[in-house]
């Protein structure tokens, strides 16, 4: 069954042609433009203009001028102007000198001989100034075409003209100045980049060119130039073992493994840095006197190190000037402002009070329309006249570098800084997108810091990456302060933040009048026209841009709400009822508010699943675009355990009743459904595209039983709610009504006319697997918990009767892959029936022809030619095998669509009310349950096959992969519990059959066995989604009291989940007595905070122990997944359990972040008792860094919930493009690639990569990768292996920005990056890349990830034939040690290792493991194969070698003993010599003695 339309928005073929056209002319290019200075008094201007004049690079007309105002906001003497406008002038004389670089530190433009104008919007008030002629003036909001007609040609200059402030203009001054003075100091001179004549780019020489010239194009016969193939390869040497081998558990050193860097080699000290030469040993001292030549091997290594060496040297000086740029001063407004009303009355409109850096004096600013100035005033004194010194600038940064001679100092420093730091950057960022990141993320870990604010991840890799990373970076500079453990040195005043929390909005702009009506905003873009690309480009982007502020507005609004700043619009109601109301978005709790609401799910854990079906439905309608179908924009938050849901407002849902009317569905519980024709028609056409059946209902659908129990609720309300006599005219109606919509949807004709579809709870129907067996289910759940009663758990329910699997739909995946299966079915029993139809008329045909054998030759060769004549041609007959549709296909196409209101809670049944319709019903059910069936008996064990067979492209790296791989098979994560208890029974027959094969009862034996690191990786995830509701079940207890301080509630909750154990007395005072002195102790966490202070009993935060976190997560296991956990809590299998990856899994699902730090994971846990703060073990309180909240967008890219970042608009998920265009570039690209047109597949791709960039308006977006990573897979097909490497390079950069380091994806695209070096003969980079891909292979599925053996074998092999055995033996000893399901590569592990134990002299080794290989390949290829053979032969070979050096061995021995006899006689002759010369000694002594006494 296909799925649903993309879109109805289609690009007219028709307008292709003329539109390239109109894009390939273009508008007209502008060159030598210029900007020139502020206008001056006349006759005051002492410094010629014309030198400090800003040129302008070529740009076209249609350039809006904003961006003229944002490309000089980056330029040295400019940066700090706010308020000015551009007036045109005639062109300048083009023989003028060209600018010059020495830009004065303080302004002359800007004094009191500037020009300051009343801004043109003000002057139009006046009537005669609203006749002058403005026209030369450029309109901020619009482009420059306008004034193509005005005279704008080559060589005109824009003036800058000041203009007047008013009190909001100069809150955005202080405001641009704080952001300049906070690091983001100007280091641009002129905005003219060097561009040629024709206004195009100077691009620079490919480097494969540049390297064939360097070669005088001499290349050897594999087409590579000769120095290159014939030079030693280089590759990373490491100084000790435990280097060679990825350490996944040092998380202190995270950035650098999942960059597949060697941290040693960034913090170890320099001598240190050496790595180890002739083939992996270390360097041996020689006897080489002083004059002689180096080792060439030594000179190599420095080589290889001097990318590290490098960043060593150029990240402190950064971080130096990083800080340098960032001024130790405080600019604020001075507790004199506001203005009172006298001095109001003289032009004043701020008070200002700034301490510049190391002066302890305050200088006092009074601001006024025509700039800034220093007054008179003090600490303590208010005079805001003029000082004699006043210092007039109409910039109040120039009036600052006047008044102080440190502050000038300081910015003069800054500008110096900020120049030096723009060439570092430039020469650091030659390395591509992805080493930025990388550089950005360690920079803390270099000296060069003295404020530890400065140097925090806020401040770096937070700030670029858009999904907040589970681990923060620790700075050096924050671990070396005083008291580094409690973090204060990481924070420090400042009186701009202060300002800005206190006037903080959450999202609401006051200025610019009304807040914006988001639904209205939505509804017109969708509306927009779509005739042209242009205009659907226009209309993706609006749409994209709307929904992005909406999701913005969202997050900050409910950090509001969390915080208490924003009032229900219900107080008087239990909180669980409240709403809010912010910035016209609608805020609520998914939670069950109560009965009154129609609806079929109860319970919180069905209300909170079932926002989460409607959103993931409404997001596939806003795929749709139906036209006049509209929907509500709509995010979802979950956050410290409460999810929120958050949607525009409905036109006149606020305004009363009779402003909206309810078309379809009903609102409130016990009122008669509504129908509406034309909506029905809509809906019909838009399901049917979705494969939802239009089925009959009873108008009153809830049982009597339900009816009665919302009588009761309405009764007992303290306000009774009665039913209208409007609503009451529908019971007279027809008792049936047809609907193509879950029963809970709702139509509403809202005030502006626009149908609005609601309430979209499911597209497809219930499971029947999850529904009782008595109530029409499968049973199979019921069955499997009868036949296997070993298996029972007291976790596990007994039935299934729970609130939540209410909500227990269907994948669309899977009613896709069943359709097709029936169709396919269909089509070859049609096929089969219209063969036999074909044989028994060719068959009547041969019996006619049988009769007529009797017949004259004449009359034959007559008949014969008369057929000839008529005979069918070959396509004919073609077209006529052609299958056909007709009405009956499109019949049985039609009847596969199905019921999606059956195995419904308290609805009425149509028996007795229609029979006709009861008996579809009950069609439909079986239907249901047949499909059900269809998952349960065929696409559960096929993906166990699956993995088994390892037949899939790229198995699941972690949980996130793995629930994206079994959603596209059409499986829930509910199944997850049933795949493990398949993975299980599979673990269990491979161990059978090992035990089969050690006693020799087999003779052949499969190739795959059953990974082990499935099962862990489907445990790990249960967990994980247990975890996260047991944890928020923590976090809202008693009124969410934990939620207020959560840092000890998830740090003994995640030591719970990452320790073997609880820790006894004495292991706690042993680990006590080791703690270094600096680390804190009970008492001072204690003293941290009042952290229970004032608290009841029934109020007071519980601290968990392990065995009640593990009981509860186990209770929600079986819940949730119907599994008793085998791997994870359990002793017996402590091998097996994955800490880190659950830790990491964890944090994601949850929002934490750690500190990036080595945790002893596996140890045992601590947490103490009591009412303060305890440091529990192994994460403590100040481990966690933060939590933050997860989004769910209705328009994202991808499903499931994104963290995000409040404050960082980037941080939020990527939405889906709403361009048709771009999707069928992208496949149409695909289709040319698979055809073999690589050179119209790569402009494809690149077509489709602009238009995404143009609709997002960044390159940060899933659809820009996919295109990289296509055009790379194109280039590198093509030969192009420079080329395909750099566009993964920086496909990976921005994947990483998008998702983070370890995301999923990141493990393929850095393969496939190892695969193009080292194709290209980059193998020092290719080899980082693997091991990155390791690094995270590991930290996300444990060290049993099914690919890790074949990566080690990979990087053996690539130092086994650069001629290094040594590290080859470690690699291949190391994925030796590893299990892997593929014997086959087990086998090839082996032979390698003997191959390279052979050339390392240890043929006894070789001989074991050539051995190994051999038995398998004769088990499993047989003795005829090719690689069989191979193995006997080197089997003869080592066994040979390793006798003859077993009997030199021998004779070794035989010889060594020998000498060794004749060393120990000699030793004892000598011993014996020593002795007699000793007595010698002492006798002539004693006589020396005796001389001496006579």
């Amino acid at each position: 069954m296909p799925e649903a339309q993309p879109s109805e928005v289609e690009a007219p073929p028709a307008q292709e042609e003329k539109e390239s056209e109109m894009q390939a002319q273009g508008p007209p290019i502008l060159k030598n433009l210029c900007i020139l200075p502020p206008r001056q008094k006349a006759g005051t201007l002492e410094r010629k203009e014309v030198i400090d004049r800003v040129p302008l690079p070529p740009i076209r007309s249609e350039e809006p001028v904003s961006s003229i105002r944002a490309a000089l906001a980056d330029v040295c003497g400019y940066s700090h102007l706010t308020n000015y406008r551009f007036e045109l002038e005639k062109p300048l004389d083009p023989n003028i000198p060209g600018k010059q670089p020495d830009v004065p530190i303080v302004s002359p433009y800007t004094g009191i001989n500037s020009v300051v104008s009343v801004p043109v919007a003000l002057q139009s008030l006046d009537d005669e100034q609203q006749s002058k002629d403005h026209s030369l003036v450029l309109d901020d909001y619009g482009d420059l075409s306008a004034l193509m007609e005005m005279g704008l040609q080559d060589g005109s200059a824009f003036r800058i003209v000041l203009e007047r402030y008013d009190v909001a203009q100069i809150r955005d001054h202080v405001t641009r100045l704080r952001s300049l003075i906070a690091g983001n100091v100007p280091a641009v001179v002129s905005l003219d980049d060097g561009s040629d004549d024709k206004g195009t780019p100077a691009e620079p020489e490919n480097t494969e060119v540049a390297e064939e010239k360097a070669n005088d194009g001499k290349k050897n016969k594999d087409g590579q130039p000769k120095d290159k193939k014939e030079e030693k390869m280089k590759l990373p040497t490491y100084p000790n073992v435990g280097s060679t081998i990825v350490n996944s558990k040092d998380l202190k050193n995270f950035y650098y493994h999942a960059c597949g860097e060697n941290p040693d080699l960034y913090l170890a000290d320099v001598s240190k840095l050496t790595p180890q030469f002739e083939n992996g040993s270390k360097k041996k001292k020689g006897k080489k006197g002083k004059g002689q030549a180096q080792n060439g091997n030594e000179k190599e290594a420095e080589e290889e190190v001097q990318v590290e060496r490098e960043m060593r040297e150029i990240i402190p000086k950064l971080n130096r000037l990083e800080e340098t740029t960032k001024l130790d001063c405080s600019i604020r407004f001075s507790a004199f402002h506001p203005p009172p009303r006298s001095r109001k009355m003289l032009g004043d409109l701020a008070y200002l009070e700034v301490k510049p850096p190391g002066e302890s004096n305050s200088i006092h600013i009074t601001a006024i329309p025509t700039g800034f100035y220093v007054n008179k005033s003090t600490d303590t004194k208010f005079d805001p006249s003029p000082a004699p010194k006043a210092f007039f600038s109409h910039e109040l940064l120039d009036c600052l570098l006047q008044a102080s001679s440190s502050f000038f100092t300081a910015w003069k420093g800054a500008l110096e800084a900020s120049k030096t730091r723009s060439k570092l950057m430039a020469r650091l960022n030659a390395d591509g997108h992805f080493a930025c990141l990388f550089r950005v993320a360690i920079r803390g870990d270099f000296d060069g810091y003295t404020r530890p604010s400065i140097a925090s991840a806020d401040e770096g890799i937070d700030a670029l990456v858009h999904n907040p990373s589970w681990l923060v970076p620790m700075s050096k500079a924050a671990l070396e302060s005083e008291d580094s453990w409690n973090k204060n040195a990481s924070h420090s005043a400042n009186y701009e933040k202060t300002e800005d929390d206190l006037a903080n909005t959450f999202g609401v702009d006051f200025r610019n009048g009304n807040s914006r009506d988001w639904n209205e905003e939505l509804q017109m873009a969708r509306e927009m026209p779509v005739s042209s690309l242009v205009e659907r480009v226009e209309r993706a982007r609006v749409i994209n841009k709307v929904l992005s502020d909406f999701g913005e507005a969202s997050l900050m609004g409910i950090k509001a709400i969390s915080d208490g700043q924003i009032a229900p619009m219900n107080p008087n109601e239990p909180s669980r009822s409240q709403v809010f109301l912010h910035n016209n978005i609608f805020f609520s709790r998914a939670i069950d508010a109560g009965i009154e609401t129609f609806k079929i799910a109860k319970g919180d854990k069905a209300a909170r699943k079932s926002a989460s079906r409607d959103i993931h439905c409404l997001g596939a309608l806003h795929r749709m675009e139906k036209e006049g179908l509209y929907t509500l924009a709509t995010v979802l938050l979950d956050y410290l355990g409460t999810r929120f849901v958050c949607q525009s407002i409905l036109p006149g849902i606020l305004n009363g009743e009779k402003s909206h009317s309810l078309l379809y569905g009903s609102v409130e519980a016990g009122l008669p459904l509504s129908w509406d024709k034309e909506m029905h028609e809509m809906l019909e056409e838009t399901m049917g595209k979705m494969w939802i059946a239009n089925r009959p209902l009873p108008r009153e659908p809830l049982t009597d039983e339900r009816m009665a129990a919302i009588g009761e609720a309405k009764s007992a309300s303290p306000m009774p709610i009665t039913t209208s006599e409007e609503e009451k005219k529908e019971e007279t109606a027809d008792p049936i009504v047809n609907m193509c919509t879950p029963i809970e949807a709702k139509g509403i004709k809202g005030s502006d006319e626009r149908k609005y579809l609601l309430d979209m709870t499911r597209l497809t129907p219930r499971d029947a697997n999850w529904v009782e067996k008595e109530k029409g289910g499968t049973g199979n759940w019921e069955y499997l918990q009868s036949s296997s009663p070993g298996k029972k758990s007291g976790a596990i329910p007994t039935g299934l009767d729970d609130d939540e699997w209410t909500l227990a739909v269907l994948r669309p995946e899977l009613v896709n892959s069943y359709s097709q299966y029936l169709i396919g079915n269909y089509a070859r029993e049609k096929k089969a029936k219209g063969d036999a139809e074909k044989k028994e008329k060719e068959a009547a045909e041969g019996s006619e022809k049988d009769e007529k054998c009797g017949e004259e030759s004449s009359a034959k060769e007559a008949e014969k030619d008369k057929n000839e004549g008529t005979k069918e041609s070959p396509d004919a007959k073609d077209e006529k095998d052609l299958p056909s549709i007709n009405d009956d296909d499109l019949d049985y196409i039609k009847s596969l669509r199905l019921n999606v209101n059956i195995f419904l809670p308290d609805i009425k049944s149509l028996e007795g009310i229609d029979d006709d319709a009861f008996g579809q019903q009950e069609k439909d059910e079986q239907v249901v349950r047949d499909v059900s069936n269809f998952l349960w008996e065929k696409v559960l064990p096929g993906i166990t096959a699956q993995m088994r067979a390892a037949t899939g492209q790229q198995p699941p790296h972690d949980g996130k992969s793995l629930t994206d791989f079994i959603h596209q098979n059409g499986v829930n994560c509910r199944y997850l519990g049933r795949l493990a208890d398949m993975a299980q029974a599979e673990e269990k027959k491979d161990a059978e059959e090992a035990e089969l094969a050690k006693k020799g009862m087999t003779s052949g034996m499969a190739r795959n066995s059953m990974p082990e690191c499935w099962l862990e990786l489907l445990e790990c995830e249960m967990v994980a989604r247990a975890a996260k509701h047991v944890l928020d079940t923590y976090l809202t207890m008693n009124g969410g009291i934990a939620a207020s301080h959560p840092a000890q509630t998830i740090a003994s909750f995640l030591s719970a989940l990452v320790s073997s154990g609880e820790e006894s007395a004495a292991q706690t005072e042993n680990r006590a007595a080791k703690q270094k002195e600096n680390e804190p102790d009970e008492d001072d966490y204690s003293a941290l905070t009042l952290f229970d202070a004032g608290a009841i009993d029934d109020g007071a935060m519980t601290i968990r122990g392990r065995t009640e976190i593990w009981t509860d997560i186990e209770e929600e296991i079986g819940r949730r997944f119907r599994y008793s956990l085998t791997i994870f809590n359990r002793p017996a299998k402590a091998n097996r359990v994955m800490h880190i990856p659950l830790l990491r899994r964890v944090c994601q699902k949850t929002g934490v972040r750690l500190a990036a730090k080595s945790y002893d994971t596996g140890s045992n846990y601590y947490c103490g008792s009591g009412r303060n703060l305890v440091p529990s073990y192994p994460i403590s309180p100040l481990d966690v860094v933060d939590i933050v909240p997860l989004m769910k967008h209705s328009a994202a890219h991808g499903g499931g919930f994104t963290p995000c970042a409040p404050g960082n608009p980037s941080s939020l998920p990527p939405l889906h493009i709403s361009l048709p265009d771009a999707r069928q570039t992208l496949e149409s690209a695909h289709v040319h690639h698979s055809g073999k047109a690589l050179s119209r597949a790569l402009e494809l791709a690149q077509e489709a990569c602009a238009l995404y960039q143009r609709v997002a308006e960044s390159s940060t977006h899933p659809g820009v990768v996919r295109c990289l990573d296509l055009m790379a897979s194109i280039l590198f097909e093509a030969g192009e292996n420079g080329l395909a490497a750099a566009n993964q390079a920086r496909s990976l950069g921005l994947l990483v920005q998008v998702n983070g380091f370890d995301c999923p994806d990141a493990i393929n695209v850095h393969l496939l990056l190892f695969q193009m070096l080292f194709s290209g003969g980059r193998n020092y980079e290719a080899i980082k890349h693997m091991r990155a891909a390791i690094f995270l292979m590991e930290l996300m599925g444990g060290p049993g990830h099914m690919e890790i053996v074949n990566a080690y074998h990979k990087l053996g092999s690539v130092y086994q034939s650069a001629k290094e055995p040594h590290l080859a033996l470690r690699f291949f000893q190391e994925a030796a040690s590893r299990k892997s399901s593929d014997r086959l590569l087990e086998s090839m592990v082996s032979k390698s290792l003997g191959a390279v134990l052979s050339q390392l002299g240890d043929f006894k080794g070789a001989l074991d493991e050539e051995k190994k290989a051999n038995n398998v390949f004769t088990k499993l290829l047989g003795k005829d194969h090719q690689l069989t053979k191979q193995s006997d032969q080197q089997l003869q070979l080592f066994a040979a070698a390793a006798v003859q050096q077993g009997s030199k061995a021998v004779k070794d021995i035989k010889s060594m003993e020998e000498e060794a006899v004749a060393d120990a006689i000699a030793s004892e002759l000598e011993a014996e010599a020593a002795a007699e010369e000793a007595r010698q000694k002492k006798k002539s002594n004693g006589k020396k003695k005796k001389k001496g006494k006579k």
